[in-house]
């Protein structure tokens, strides 16, 4: 009887989690939202950004709830439908994340969790009842192997419970959190095949992830603090000019070497080479542990761009050069394009790189 009970309130939290939810995705400086509306077609119902100001969140940690509740509800405020449903899929921070790919023996389905906790008790090192983790099994190729691979993301307790407790202050149901790559992977990858090896990178304006996709799973990320702010800081101090023109010049000249006499690429040349010597460091991690990723390829099949300032001009073609390996801009909405009600969705192509993460997000009710 109380396994039947138990099964009927899993299936009754599925349906919930599968009604169109927001798609939330917090940073230390900006709040992005997306709602889709799910009919014969889907359909986006709206998207939005507002800033956080500085000292809110620092490092991914919320040190003003009250502040952060006061942003939301302020959105909420200007957007009728926010809260029309308060279902909400929300980013959690990558720097305040734990991920791991452990190894258990092979076990039944029921017992994986249990055997998991054992193992990260060992790689974790935070205090067991101070940990909150999610996991997912990695598929093997073949059904002959005597163990289980699952990648585990976990977070600091408190980091969790702050981040659920200002969302229900300001009147929103976390239903689920997740990594802001999870949502990333989600939006821009359409065939997750076990085989299929991308890795992704996020540009935001204060920071870009590196993202290893491999055998259907995300298998490592890591974090730099180099953005768009930084190219700008770059370009204002070569050109001497304020931080409006340096962005309008960094939007519109990009990576090219014939404006303004070579000096833009010279400034930002340096600061995208720190970049690529991170990708290869990432690279170099991939292949090193190649073999512990079932089925998938040895082989880093492309490199996928994404966030907001994947837009500048030649960033593809830089990192394609440095890498030799093909490097694209991501389609935020590749893995649902089939199913929107439009040829072209309403946010254009260089805003909604903005929103990958958002959109991502937002998928997970879909």
């Amino acid at each position: 009887m109380i396994g039947e009970m138990k099964q009927e309130i899993a299936q009754w939290a599925e349906r919930f989690i599968r009604l169109p939810a927001i798609g939330l995705d917090i940073s230390d400086r900006s709040i992005k939202y997306v709602k889709f509306s799910a009919g014969r077609g889907i359909g986006l119902e709206f998207f939005g950004e507002a800033e956080i100001p500085e000292g809110v969140i620092r490092d991914g940690q919320i040190e003003r709830e009250e502040d952060l509740v006061a942003i939301i509800r302020r959105i909420a405020g200007e957007e009728e439908r926010f809260l029309g449903s308060n279902a909400a899929v929300v980013s959690m921070p990558e720097e305040k994340s734990f991920l791991r790919l452990i190894q258990i023996p092979k076990v039944k389905p029921e017992e994986i969790a249990g055997a998991l906790r054992w193992q990260i008790e060992g790689q974790i090192p935070l205090p067991p009842d101070d940990i909150s983790y999610d996991f997912e099994v990695i598929e093997p190729p073949e059904d002959d192997l005597d163990h289980l691979d699952a990648a585990v993301t976990a977070f600091p307790r408190r980091i969790v419970d702050s981040y659920v407790r200002t969302l229900k202050q300001a009147g929103l149901q976390a239903t689920v959190l997740e990594l802001e790559s999870q949502a990333i992977v989600r939006a821009a990858i359409r065939e997750k095949s076990s085989r299929d090896v991308k890795i992704m990178i996020d540009m935001g304006r204060y920071r870009t992830s590196f993202i290893i996709f491999a055998g259907g799973t995300i298998i490592f990320t890591a974090t730099v603090p180099i953005g768009g702010l930084v190219f700008e800081t770059e370009i204002a101090k070569i050109l001497g000019v304020g931080a409006k023109e340096a962005l309008r010049i960094k939007k519109e000249i990009g990576l090219s070497k014939e404006a303004y006499e070579g000096k833009v690429f010279a400034a930002l040349a340096p600061v995208l080479g720190r970049l690529a010597d991170e990708l290869r460091r990432v690279i170099a991690y991939y292949r090193d542990h190649t073999s512990h990723i079932h089925g998938a390829s040895a082989v880093i099949g492309s490199i996928l761009l994404s966030g907001g300032d994947a837009n500048l001009y030649g960033l593809d073609t830089f990192f394609a050069s440095q890498i030799k390996i093909p490097v694209q801009i991501a389609d935020p909405f590749s893995a649902i394009r089939e199913r929107l009600e439009y040829v072209v969705p309403p946010i254009p192509r260089n805003q909604a790189l903005a929103f990958t993460a958002a959109i991502g997000l937002a998928m997970r009710g879909l």
